[in-house]
């Protein structure tokens, strides 16, 4: 598939999917109402849109927190009959808080109950059946053992500069030519600095940008030259 020099706006998304998704997208917004997290309804849409499209047998989730986004794009590989999302956090609140500046993103991930966090999603997962498309690794990012051939990669960890950073150089690289990178956050600013700045430059330098979102946060998808 080609590409052309410039990113696409979002709208783009309605011109390349070719599946009738409405079916899963209500089931996958009526799920995620149950759960924490930020991920929205038009970013989970827009996560079903790319999975119905390009059918993927390996999904990568670092930082998975409530199961928001995860859980949606579980729905859709549900729908396919095929694939899996693996979903890697360590629901630790030292790991959440690594290069962290801001005070109050420091106490809410210093006291949140995580643990507390990942039973409820567990619960949920099995309560809506979907066992059989989603993997959950309890690990940070580092330590978890590398997936080979990724064909998506959605990157919302720790927003810090180290930890973004390393996040997007430990596994965009290991995103099949051709696969899609989306990162969460891309402009987040704590104490006068954009931490999650050199992450997507890297994106920029290495992969081809496709898309990007304003929603609750700017995001953007990327494609693996």
């Amino acid at each position: 598939m080609a590409y052309d020099h410039e990113a696409k706006p979002p709208s783009h998304m309605e011109q390349v999917i070719d599946y009738n998704a409405a079916q899963v997208k209500q089931e996958a917004f009526g799920f995620m109402s149950y759960l924490t997290g930020w991920c929205t309804e038009r970013k989970a849409s827009t996560l079903i849109d790319i999975i119905l499209k390009i059918k993927p047998q390996k999904i990568v989730e670092i930082g998975v927190y409530g199961g928001r986004s995860v859980v949606p794009m579980a729905c859709a590989l549900k729908a396919l009959g095929q694939g899996t999302v693996y979903g890697i956090d360590p629901w630790n609140n030292y790991e959440a808080t690594v290069g962290v500046m801001n005070t109050d993103n420091l106490n809410y991930w210093s006291s949140i109950d995580l643990q507390g966090i990942k039973r409820n999603l567990m619960q949920k997962i099995a309560q809506f059946g979907l066992e059989n498309s989603i993997i959950l690794i309890e690990s940070t990012s580092e330590a978890a053992p590398a997936i080979q051939d990724i064909d998506i990669l959605h990157i919302d960890g720790n927003h810090s500069d180290v930890t973004s950073y390393f996040d997007v150089t430990k596994w965009a690289p290991l995103v099949r030519p051709g696969g899609w990178i989306i990162l969460d956050d891309m402009t987040w600013y704590e104490n006068g600095i954009f931490t999650t700045a050199r992450a997507a430059e890297w994106l920029n330098t290495h992969c081809k940008k496709f898309a990007e979102f304003k929603d609750d946060s700017i995001w953007g998808i990327w494609i693996k030259k």
